[in-house]
């Protein structure tokens, strides 16, 4: 259970964290609440799923191998690249698509993201207690 519960307040806090920042973000850009968080969900979502997934994936990993916070910072930004090259060849073989507004897209969730999940790095073990790596298998 420990294990289980230490990828999901690692990824619920980064998420809820990058959801925050991405709201008032756009807020500040629009200048109506309501709309502001529902684009700034949009962005997370639709700009950075693919970072979040293979975060999501190496945290498993992390958590399976005894991981500090270090890589598991390395992880997020390791999605947060993947995610914005996914981005930008995305862009790029759609017909008539703007590809820089959608890098700049990628970015801003990248961004958001990645203050969520170093937050979530420093947090979570004082939250959780770290669990140990599973034993190799012989």
């Amino acid at each position: 259970m420990t294990r289980f519960a230490f990828v999901l307040l690692h990824l619920v806090i980064a998420i809820a964290i990058a959801l925050l920042l991405l709201g008032l973000w756009q807020w500040f850009l629009g200048g109506d609440l309501g709309a502001g968080f529902a684009e700034g969900a949009r962005l997370l979502f639709l700009f950075m799923d693919i970072g979040l997934g293979v975060w999501l994936v190496l945290l498993i990993v992390g958590v399976v191998r005894g991981w500090g916070r270090g890589r598991v910072v390395l992880a997020a930004i390791v999605g947060t690249v993947l995610n914005l090259f996914t981005v930008i060849v995305v862009g790029f073989v759609q017909q008539g698509a703007a590809p820089w507004a959608f890098m700049v897209f990628a970015v801003t969730a990248g961004l958001a993201f990645l203050v969520g999940a170093g937050i979530a790095a420093r947090l979570v073990p004082s939250l959780v207690k770290t669990p140990a790596p599973a034993a190799p298998r012989t």
